[in-house]
């Protein structure tokens, strides 16, 4: 299955990501560094994003090092699509899913 670019961000500056889960990178130069992968609703499409830069709990919006904000819909979950995008992006680097962290029930009961 074909990986192609994505829009530039001044083009698509927001989109709204369902199936969603946030990885950590756990090895390398990029150890620490948390990324979105999910299913793009705007696009219809599996989606990696660079690393977030900034979280807002209340609007559930992820900003990451390109700018593009993320609108994390319902709960985190797998999505086949943006699993596959997130090993070829990453060339399968070791992470750890920290989804929980973002979660809307947890940040409620905090």
């Amino acid at each position: 299955m074909p990986i192609w670019k994505t829009p530039k961000v001044a083009d698509q500056p927001e989109i709204t990501i369902i199936r969603w889960r946030v990885m950590e990178i756990t090895e390398g130069r990029c150890k620490g560094q948390r990324h979105i992968n999910g299913y793009c609703l705007e696009n219809r499409e599996g989606r990696a994003s660079t690393m977030i830069v900034s979280f807002d709990p209340e609007k559930r919006v992820c900003v990451t090092r390109s700018g593009r904000r993320y609108r994390l819909l319902g709960p985190p979950g797998f999505d086949a699509d943006g699993d596959y995008v997130w090993q070829v992006w990453t060339n399968s680097i070791p992470a750890i899913d920290v989804s929980e962290e973002f979660q809307m029930t947890k940040i409620l009961s905090e």
